[in-house]
């Protein structure tokens, strides 16, 4: 599967992570924590870096980035957001279903092709999680592409109210559809959950 470019999202989650990397370094006293704290700032930028070269040739949108990144300015509109994504699955038959919200829409594409577009997605659930029917296709189940880390940290976060999101896996639960760009669960990222707990 071809990887799209890094989308706004992706890019607002790395300022985001940035920004509190900053404000712990600028909070630390210990020398040995604002050193650790200094090379991960360096990391995220240099993440930031790959992503924004990846996202967009046009410099002056690079450089009202970076001033997003350093809080010297607004966030810009561009790129355009991924639509996000509410379901993928596969099929026994090893087809793959993909459906994003899209203008109110949702989208569904089977192995890469256009192939429905509906008001919502209707998923019947069963033991193993859920499921998609489409017209004569065999039944889609439900899965998850990310790391069972990012899971995890998703998990501890929602049971500690009050904690920082977990900003270090920002990018991949944003791309995988189980919380949306401000952080907030989404139905895909309560069935992952309730599916990973079970």
């Amino acid at each position: 599967m071809i990887k799209p470019p890094p989308s706004r999202d992706d890019l607002m989650a790395l300022a985001h992570e940035h920004s509190h990397v900053s404000k712990d370094h600028e909070r630390a006293t210990a020398e040995s924590v604002r050193r650790k704290l200094e090379a991960r700032l360096r990391e995220i930028e240099g993440r930031f870096e790959r992503d924004l070269a990846e996202a967009t040739t046009d410099e002056a949108l690079r450089q009202a980035w970076r001033n997003y990144l350093h809080r010297r300015g607004p966030a810009p509109d561009e790129p355009p957001p991924v639509p996000s994504l509410v379901f993928r699955g596969r099929s026994e038959i090893g087809s793959e279903a993909v459906a994003r919200e899209k203008a109110g829409d949702v989208h569904i594409e089977v192995d890469g092709a256009v192939y429905d577009r509906r008001l919502r997605l209707d998923l019947a659930t069963d033991p193993e999680g859920a499921v998609l029917r489409i017209g004569p296709l065999p039944p889609f189940r439900e899965r998850f592409e990310l790391p069972a880390e990012a899971l995890d940290a998703l998990r501890s976060w929602l049971e500690r109210p009050g904690a920082e999101p977990p900003w270090r896996w920002a990018r991949e639960l944003v791309a995988e559809g189980l919380v949306d760009g401000h952080f907030a669960l989404t139905d895909r990222g309560r069935r992952a959950l309730m599916r990973r707990a079970a």
